[in-house]
């Protein structure tokens, strides 16, 4: 989901790894699977030849996209909340994580 939400479909490995604040092998294994199931693919960062990026296949945001439908179906966690309250949680969720230097945006 991660990548779905991204502006471009992809990111770079390392920037997946500080976003879900899990160690780089750990996304190493997560990229792993997910290639293997054709839902994800390995490419070359355009401007930066260290990185890799993980980038999601036609297959992958097929799956994403009906991931997302089926938690928005059952209203994923957000049943007592109204869509504005949500917009306000989100910001406010948004300024903690910055203040706390565990989030970097695009």
């Amino acid at each position: 989901m991660l990548l779905y939400y991204s502006r471009r479909g992809s990111l770079p490995l390392g920037k997946m790894g500080a976003r879900l604040q899990v160690h780089p092998t750990s996304v190493t294994h997560i990229v792993d699977g997910l290639e293997r199931m054709d839902l994800v693919r390995r490419e070359a960062h355009e401007s930066d030849r260290r990185a890799t990026l993980a980038s999601l296949t036609p297959a992958g945001r097929e799956v994403a996209a009906a991931a997302t439908q089926a938690l928005n179906e059952a209203r994923f966690c957000t049943a007592p909340l109204s869509t504005a309250e949500l917009e306000r949680l989100t910001v406010t969720l948004r300024r903690i994580r910055l203040d706390a230097g565990d989030f970097q945006p695009d």
